[in-house]
C-alpha cells in the first residue's frame, strides 16, 4: 500500500534540515513579539472607538499573523528556481493592484494608497516592494539581455514606472525607500561609483523637482519637513508624545498596561508602536527588537557573501536592505531623527498589508538561504 503522507513528511524533514534555523527562529520571534505588542498597543479603547467591539484589533492582527506564517512557510518550502520562474508574474499582479489604487483607491488624509476590501483596507505597495526587488534583480543579473549598462537602464524603467505610480498616490516615503534599494542593487551589480553617484543625483533631483512643481499635491510633505525642522511651525503632537512616552518609560518601562500613549495618539499601534513599547517595557525592549532585526540582516548578509548565483545574490541584499531600511526609518521617526513618513516596523507594527508584505520578503529570504544540496 502506498503511503501518501510520507512524501510530505520527508519534504518537511528535508526543509528543516536545510533551512537556516537561526534565521527562521529570529523571524518567528519577531512575529510573536508583534502579536504580543499588538495586544498591548491596541487597547480596548482603540477597538471600541473604531469597531465598537473589545479586542477586535488584536483578533484581526492574529488572523493576519496566521496568514503571514502560512505565506512565509510556503515560500520557504519552494525551490529558489521556482521563485525566479514566477517573479515576473508576481510583479505583474502586484503592479496591477497598484494601478487599481489610482482608480478605486480610498483617500485618507489626502493620500490614495488603499483599496477597500470586505474585512480591511489593503495597501498594495506592501506586496509590490518584494516583487520590485525580484524583477530588478532578475534584469540586472541576466547577461543575455545585454551589457551591464543596458540592464541597469531596463531596471531603471521598472523604477521609473514604480515611482510614477507611488508619487501619484502620493507616497514619497515608499518612493524613496524603493529608490534607495534600487541604488543598492546597482551598486552591488558592479557599476562604477561615478555612474552610481550620477544616477542617484539625477533621480533625486527629478523627485525633488516633481515635489516642487506640484507643491500643492505634495503639500503634506512640506508641512512635515517644516514641522521637523521647526516644531513650532506645525503640529508635532505625535512625535512629541512619542518621545515623552519613551522618556517616561526609561530603561525598563512603566509596566504592561500602564502606558497612555496608545490612548492619546490615534496611530500609535502602527507608526509609533516602538514608542508604546518603550513606554511600557522600556528602552531595553526597543533595543532587543532592533538587535533582532539587525541579527536577521547580518545573517542574510553572511549568506549573500557566500552566494555565487548573481540573481540570488542581488535578491538577498535587496530584500534584506529593504526591511532593514524600513526598520531604521520607523525607529528614526519615533526618535524624531527623521520626519514622519508613516512607515511601519516589520512584523511589530499593526497592519495586515504590512505583515503579508513582510511574510513574502522573509519567506523568500528563508528559501534563498537554505543549505544547498550536494
Amino acid at each position: 500500500m502506498i503511503n501518501f503522507g510520507r512524501t510530505n513528511t520527508d519534504r518537511l524533514a528535508l526543509w528543516w534540515r536545510n533551512i537556516d534555523k537561526l534565521l527562521f527562529i529570529s523571524i518567528i520571534l519577531l512575529m510573536f513579539l508583534g502579536i504580543f505588542f499588538a495586544y498591548t498597543s491596541t487597547s480596548n479603547i482603540a477597538s471600541e472607538r473604531i469597531y465598537k467591539t473589545d479586542h477586535f484589533l488584536i483578533i484581526k492582527h492574529i488572523f493576519f499573523a496566521l496568514i503571514s506564517f502560512l505565506i512565509l512557510s510556503s515560500l520557504s518550502l519552494l525551490d529558489a528556481k521556482q521563485i525566479e520562474k514566477y517573479c515576473i508574474l508576481g510583479f505583474i499582479i502586484t503592479a496591477f493592484l497598484l494601478l487599481l489604487v489610482l482608480i478605486f483607491g480610498v483617500e485618507v488624509k489626502g493620500s490614495k494608497r488603499w483599496i477597500n476590501l470586505i474585512f480591511f483596507r489593503f495597501q498594495p505597495v506592501e506586496v509590490y516592494k518584494p516583487f520590485f526587488v525580484l524583477l530588478c534583480s532578475l534584469i540586472i543579473s541576466n547577461s543575455q539581455i545585454g551589457d551591464l549598462k543596458l540592464r541597469i537602464f531596463y531596471s531603471f524603467c521598472v523604477l521609473f514606472f514604480s515611482l510614477l505610480l507611488l508619487l501619484n498616490q502620493p507616497d514619497v516615503g515608499q518612493s524613496l525607500l524603493i529608490f534607495s534599494v534600487w541604488l543598492i542593487l546597482i551598486f552591488v551589480s558592479g557599476i562604477s561609483i561615478a555612474l552610481l553617484i550620477s544616477l542617484g543625483l539625477a533621480i533625486f533631483v527629478g523627485i525633488s523637482s516633481t515635489l516642487l512643481l506640484f507643491n500643492e499635491r505634495f503639500s503634506y510633505i512640506f508641512r512635515r519637513l517644516k514641522t521637523f525642522i521647526d516644531p513650532s511651525k506645525g503640529d508635532n503632537l505625535q512625535t512629541q508624545k512619542a518621545l515623552e512616552s519613551i522618556k517616561q518609560g526609561g530603561f525598563t518601562g512603566r509596566g504592561i498596561g500602564e502606558g497612555v500613549l496608545k490612548e492619546r495618539v490615534p496611530e500609535a499601534h502602527t507608526d509609533f508602536v516602538l514608542a508604546v513599547i518603550g513606554e511600557e517595557f522600556g528602552i531595553l525592549m526597543i533595543l532587543i527588537i532592533f538587535l533582532t532585526m539587525t541579527f536577521i540582516f547580518l545573517r542574510v548578509f553572511t549568506q549573500f557573501s557566500m552566494e555565487n548565483n548573481s540573481f540570488r545574490k542581488l535578491v538577498l541584499v535587496g530584500l534584506s536592505c529593504l526591511v532593514y531600511l524600513q526598520s531604521i526609518i520607523n525607529l528614526g521617526v519615533t526618535l524624531n531623527i527623521l520626519p514622519n513618513k508613516g512607515m511601519t516596523f516589520p512584523f511589530i507594527s499593526y497592519g495586515g498589508s504590512s505583515m503579508i508584505g513582510c511574510a513574502i520578503i522573509f519567506g523568500i529570504l528563508l528559501c534563498f538561504t537554505k543549505r544547498k544540496l550536494s
